[in-house]
């Protein structure tokens, strides 16, 4: 293990030196220095992430497909997604416009004297126990995404971005990246946010949303699993998220807002927007304007939905019908 390591730190460390350091140094951006060589360490495990997807999570797909895909083009923009996301290239865009407003946030609350607590704090045998203290920090991380989810469809405005990621008529592994930029860094704010008043650590945080994206992305998959009949309760699996994804029709006007929870379907039962039917529905929106971002590429869906959210947030007299 420990030669995997420090092949890893080895890979990283070159990589740094040799593309990433020169690159900064030339934009005399050198305080960026310690943020870039974290940003390395992103980028290859987007990477593993990507090989994770492509190579095992896309065996099961094409082994056990729940729905035969007939239109190709449309999971292809997906992958665009995916590999935007996971090789770091939107998260970069976003770290950059949300780094000083957060951190803003945190001098703030700092100033006015509140410290972020730790959870170890308040049950000290966590201190000795990583892998547990991990897990606290996870489940309070995955209750926060599962309520800004619910405000993702409640509040009009934010579902014109999220509608961009219910548009799609093939639900795959890559699809759980489809989303707007703006969409991505309102999530990333609030989130970052709540992790540092309840004392996420930087580390755990960046392992948080690893694991959680691989998981997201199975929960996701075109294959008709679940985790089995108690594991389905503990776990979001492909047959309990696909039923959030399926697609409203007159006698099930709000399917949709059921199975929100990104990894731990806890939440869903506790909040009563558990759904676990197993009934197969097709996926995808009834609205058809929402519907054809189908017809549009990465760059086409960003510009759309943009001015669907600007439309959005205008009062309704000067809406444009």
């Amino acid at each position: 293990m420990r030669e995997l390591l420090d092949i890893w730190i080895a890979v990283q460390t070159w990589l740094f030196e040799t593309f990433v350091s020169p690159a900064l140094f030339h934009l005399n951006l050198m305080e960026w220095f310690e943020p870039g060589f974290n940003a390395v360490e992103f980028f290859m495990l987007g990477v593993v992430q990507i090989l994770i997807i492509a190579l095992v999570m896309r065996l099961f797909e094409r082994r056990w497909p729940l729905e035969q895909v007939k239109d190709d083009h449309l999971p292809a923009v997906d992958r665009d997604y995916t590999l935007l996301s996971k090789l770091g290239i939107i998260p970069l865009v976003v770290f950059i416009v949300a780094y000083p407003i957060t951190n803003e946030i945190e001098h703030q609350v700092r100033a006015l004297g509140f410290a972020p607590p730790r959870i170890e704090r308040l049950v000290p045998w966590l201190y000795d126990n990583a892998l547990a203290s991990f897990l606290v920090y996870f489940a309070l991380y995955d209750f926060a995404a599962y309520w800004v989810h619910r405000a993702q469809h409640k509040l009009s405005w934010w579902w014109a971005l999220h509608s961009l990621h219910h548009s799609q008529r093939q639900v795959t592994v890559w699809t759980d990246d489809r989303n707007h930029v703006v969409d991505d860094l309102l999530v990333t704010i609030v989130l970052v946010v709540f992790s540092q008043f309840v004392g996420v650590q930087p580390d755990d945080f960046v392992l948080i949303l690893i694991v959680g994206r691989l998981i997201e992305s199975w929960s996701h998959a075109n294959v008709d699993m679940s985790f089995g009949r108690i594991g389905e309760k503990l776990l979001v699996g492909p047959r309990f998220h696909r039923l959030h994804h399926a697609l409203a029709g007159p006698h099930e006007r709000h399917i949709h807002d059921h199975n929100f929870a990104p990894v731990f379907p806890i939440w869903d039962i506790v909040f009563g927007t558990a759904n676990y039917d197993g009934k197969r529905r097709p996926t995808g929106v009834e609205d058809p304007g929402i519907d054809a971002d189908n017809d549009r590429g990465w760059l086409g869906q960003q510009i759309v939905v943009f001015k669907r959210f600007v439309a959005a947030l205008l009062p309704r007299r000067f809406r444009i019908a």
